[in-house]
């Protein structure tokens, strides 16, 4: 699902930076192909990048399971000769669960019905057992009356294994009798007895309810999820992106009502292709140990093709003209030709007063911290010059580099306010049936652009919060 947000972003920006360059090689002109000599620039390591997802998970089909699982009828008893004698029923109501910080508790209340009989003395003067030596004195609490209510509440804990699977621990927390049963006849408060027994009753009840959320395997869903993960996205002509998730860590639970509350962080090295790869596909983690994070915080790698940037280059150019010394050069086809040693060779036809090819080579030269990028160095190819200057030397002037350059520089805030206004939009919609994410772009930048042998190599940083609620 985070992957149709990814792909808004990266259609986007895909968009801006091919553009940005359009207009910078409007004036590449080189008439015989150049000899390229690759010699690749070791890109910087990037960090990973981390995106922080808020998850909410209705427990109500877990509450109904454990409801289910749990006893609604309790029977005891104590027969003793000499003192106080009993039995009890303890019918329970349904549970209700509520959750509150980091702990689920269980509220059940119930009614009972409490049978005593007292002895005061036990004797056993002819060996056959003791008995009682006066007439028992018999009473009762619930029978044959309304029967009395009493309280019982329990309290989890509940987390998650490296597996992916719930784990609980449950306690007790209390048994209130609401009713008390005190008898009168020989003065006895059965209320503190019964309330012991029904603890002890229902203590047994702790290992059914830690049992029941245990059986709770996220694994399988977790599988799929980031199987899903690593599937590429088409970007529908601009190549292919890739999530690459490489870690995973989910922060501890926290409760409202019956809903539980916990934040996802995603660790990966997201990229775009301009092909499909068949890239290794990753096994599911353990669960890394979680870090606290806030939104996500990503740097994309873009590497995209010579081939889709001079398509786009002549679709820009193509028809623009120039006037040199009184003389009309229109541009026609652009090509990005290669590159080498961080420079860009652009091919261009061209007619009017003169019609042929030509070649320009320059290095882009970005400034990261102005976000602005300019070719100061964008020149006629040597071989270009050589056949200007003996062909038609009214071109080789210093009217069209310079132009070229001008025009070529560019402040790149513009384009990427336009853009964070667009991926404000795009982070707000319904991405599934029932499924909502929202969230905004803080901040966007460009870090790097570094022209490649075969692609050109761009890095984006964007920081920003996203939610999901489900």
């Amino acid at each position: 699902m985070p992957q149709s947000n990814f792909t808004t972003y990266i259609l986007g920006f895909f968009l801006f930076s091919t553009v940005s360059f359009l207009t910078g090689s409007c004036g590449s002109i080189t008439p015989k192909s150049p000899e390229i000599v690759v010699t690749e620039v070791k890109i910087p390591k990037r960090e990973i990048s981390s995106i922080n997802v808020p998850i909410k998970i209705n427990l109500a089909p877990y509450f109904e399971d454990t409801e289910s699982s749990v006893p609604k009828k309790f029977t005891g008893n104590e027969q003793t000769c000499e003192g106080v004698s009993f039995s009890y029923k303890f019918f329970r109501n349904p549970i209700v669960f509520e959750g509150k910080g980091s702990k689920l508790r269980f509220d059940v209340d119930g009614k009972y019905s409490l049978k005593l009989n007292y002895c005061l003395k036990c004797v056993d003067p002819f060996g056959y057992g003791p008995s009682c030596a006066t007439p028992r004195i018999y009473a009762s609490c619930g029978v044959n009356e309304p029967m009395r209510k009493v309280h019982v509440g329990y309290e989890t804990q509940i987390g998650l294994t490296d597996q992916y699977k719930l784990k609980s621990e449950t306690k007790l927390r209390t048994v209130k009798a609401i009713s008390p049963c005190k008898i009168t006849a020989f003065n006895y408060n059965a209320t503190e007895t019964l309330e012991e027994e029904v603890k002890n009753a229902l203590e047994d009840v702790e290992e059914d309810i830690d049992n029941e959320i245990s059986s709770v395997d996220l694994r399988p869903e977790m599988k799929s999820i980031w199987k899903l993960l690593q599937e590429p996205t088409d970007l529908e002509g601009y190549g292919f992106f890739y999530i690459r998730p490489r870690n995973i860590s989910l922060s501890k639970v926290q409760f409202e009502g019956d809903t539980a509350y916990l934040n996802a962080v995603l660790e990966a090295y997201p990229t775009i292709f301009s092909s499909e790869k068949e890239l290794q596909q990753k096994e599911l983690p353990r669960l890394s140990k979680y870090k606290n994070k806030d939104g996500f915080d990503i740097t994309m790698d873009i590497y995209a093709t010579y081939d889709s940037l001079s398509s786009i280059l002549t679709q820009s150019v193509k028809g623009t003209s120039v006037d040199v010394s009184g003389k009309e050069v229109i541009f026609g086809d652009i090509e990005v030709h290669g590159a080498f040693d961080n420079k860009i060779h652009l091919k261009v036809g061209f007619s009017g007063a003169k019609s042929g090819t030509f070649y320009l080579t320059g290095t882009p030269l970005f400034d990261a911290e102005k976000q602005h990028i300019s070719f100061p160095d964008l020149e006629f190819d040597v071989d270009t010059k050589s056949a200007l200057l003996k062909s038609a030397k009214w071109l080789f002037n210093k009217k069209i580099t310079s132009a070229i350059r001008e025009s070529a520089a560019m402040d790149l805030k513009p384009y990427l306010d336009t853009l964070k206004t667009t991926l404000d939009e795009s982070l707000n919609m319904e991405l599934d049936e029932g499924v909502y994410m929202s969230g905004h772009v803080d901040d966007i930048d460009i870090r790097l652009i570094h022209p490649k042998a075969n692609d050109l190599f761009i890095r984006v940083h964007s920081v920003g919060k996203l939610e999901l609620a489900m």
